[in-house]
């Protein structure tokens, strides 16, 4: 059976080209953060609850405890942050909590880390799918592959 070579679409190798870059664009910056997250690096302190934060969204609500944070040596004092992980019934007012400021801004952690770095590296390696996935589909559909575009790429 014959199969036909149809050259890839170009509108489809252009939405994913944009796509892998706007990820790459929204993700990379963020894997330092993710990464000290993860790891609990950064000043440690005490978070202090000031009100709860809910946000709904789709038939779904999240809530945040938003407070202040002071690092242990007093060096650093934070107004106005979210504890991430904290919800609805974590604290009330006035209550407080070991935390962390990784220097996400606005947000501080547990000192046993975090996993929101597992979203952010899913992300890149989404980004990275993508634009291999245009790359060959734009290698392919040119006669010798990327050897005539690139002279050392492999035949």
């Amino acid at each position: 059976m014959a199969t036909s070579r149809r050259e890839p679409s170009g509108f489809v190798s252009l939405l994913l080209l944009l796509a892998g870059v706007l990820l790459f664009w929204l993700t990379v910056p963020n894997l330092g953060n993710a990464a000290r997250a993860a790891t609990a690096d950064g000043p440690r302190g005490t978070f202090t609850a000031a009100r709860l934060v809910c946000v709904g969204h789709s038939g779904h609500t999240t809530c945040e405890w938003s407070g202040t944070f002071r690092s242990d040596d007093g060096t650093v004092e934070t107004g106005s942050v979210k504890l991430y992980g904290s919800g609805r019934g974590t604290f009330e007012a006035g209550q407080t909590a070991p935390a962390v400021d990784v220097g996400n801004a606005g947000r501080v952690y547990d000192p046993s880390g975090s996993r929101a770095w597992i979203v952010t590296v899913l992300l890149v390696v989404l980004a990275y799918v993508l634009l291999v996935t245009v790359a060959r589909r734009w290698g392919r559909s040119r006669p010798g592959g990327l050897s005539g575009v690139c002279p050392s790429a492999p035949r």
